[in-house]
């Protein structure tokens, strides 16, 4: 799994909660996720932002307004 299929399905919907994402990714589990999401957060690429149960994964300036 490369980061531009992540980026990819990014662009196609953002944000998406990290199990929304994997399962379009078709990926086992949220850690594969997690561990390809790592280089991309610390880039900048893309931005994840909530807590445990309402995480949500996006692209820099697509990431909802908590309430």
């Amino acid at each position: 799994m490369k980061g531009e299929a992540i980026l990819a399905a990014l662009r196609k919907n953002s944000p998406q909660s990290p199990r929304a994402l994997a399962k379009v990714l078709k990926l086992a589990s949220t850690s594969t996720l997690n561990y390809q999401l790592k280089p991309l957060i610390k880039s900048g690429a893309v931005v994840v932002s909530g807590t445990t149960n309402d995480r949500q994964v996006s692209l820099p300036g697509r990431a909802k307004e908590a309430p």
